[in-house]
């Protein structure tokens, strides 16, 4: 019997390569290449990872909110700040209401109206109407608060990590870094072929010269921070008149073009996409 179980224990143990079999799948890798894979090189792929995790969390946070059945209660329809004095407001007109309440209030009433059926009576709590409307304004209370959280949330989570300087002053500000901006086209999506496509602005696309110590992934961090932190604030800041990151709407990518870096800022809006070749356009001027 000891041997039968020190042959089953043998057996069913684990193994160090079949340990790293299944590291290597769980991280979408062959075997060899973990194998092969220095310290640096893994450390530059987690770092790829979280970035990219990082930059969808506006749109993630943005789609959570989107279900709101309360209108004007999405993120991005207000600041944070406006999130909130609207849930302010909607808790002050539910308290008469709730104090109007009385579950222990009751009434005859008698259901008539076809004359062909008796009027029959009943008992019925006439403050009821008043507990409806009581609920309504607190779940529209609910639905803003929910928005403002979403709103921190997002630039919390984006901007982690971000240097102050970084967070308060627009890629966009350093104007001795741009080359130019060119119009951003796209095809539209409603073409039922691709000869029906025809090609429609959406936006810019701002080109910037190499900056020492600049990767596109760390640009890529410091745009969504600022995407954030305007739909957070409402984009309601003169002083970012002149950045295309400013305009509500806005979806912003990074990509590097070898003597440096271009950012697409594109909406699906006629007239935001214009507002964006706008700015860029007089950033790239001067």
């Amino acid at each position: 019997m000891r041997d039968a179980q020190r042959h089953f224990e043998r057996e069913t143990a684990p193994r160090a390569n079949e340990s790293s079999v299944v590291s290597a799948i769980a991280h979408g890798t062959s075997l060899g290449r973990t194998r092969r894979t220095t310290g640096k090189t893994l450390y530059l792929e987690m770092t790829m990872r979280t970035l990219t995790f990082k930059s969808t969390i506006v749109a993630t946070l943005f789609a959570m909110g989107g279900c709101a059945s309360t209108p004007g209660a999405k993120p991005q329809d207000m600041s944070k700040a406006q999130h909130e004095q609207a849930a302010a407001q909607q808790d002050q007109t539910a308290a008469p209401h709730s104090d109007a309440y009385n579950p222990n209030a009751t009434a005859l009433k008698e259901t008539c109206g076809n004359p062909k059926i008796p009027c029959w009576t009943s008992v019925v709590n006439p403050t009821e109407g008043h507990k409806a409307d009581a609920e309504k304004h607190r779940k529209m209370a609910a639905d803003h608060r929910k928005a403002a959280q979403a709103l921190r949330e997002a630039e919390a989570q984006s901007c982690a990590g971000i240097a102050d300087a970084d967070r308060d002053m627009s890629p966009f500000d350093h104007r001795e870094d741009i080359v130019d901006a060119k119009p951003y086209n796209a095809p539209t999506p409603a073409a039922a072929t691709a000869k029906q496509q025809s090609m429609k602005l959406h936006g810019a696309v701002v080109n910037f010269r190499a900056v020492k110590g600049m990767t596109s992934e760390w640009l890529q961090r410091v745009v969504d921070c600022h995407v954030a932190r305007n739909a957070s604030m409402g984009f309601d800041m003169p002083e970012m008149s002149y950045c295309p990151l400013g305009i509500k709407g806005v979806r912003a990518k990074v990509t590097s073009i070898g003597n440096g870096f271009s950012i697409t800022v594109e909406s699906d809006d006629p007239a935001a996409a214009q507002e964006v070749l706008n700015r860029a356009q007089v950033l790239a001027a001067k």
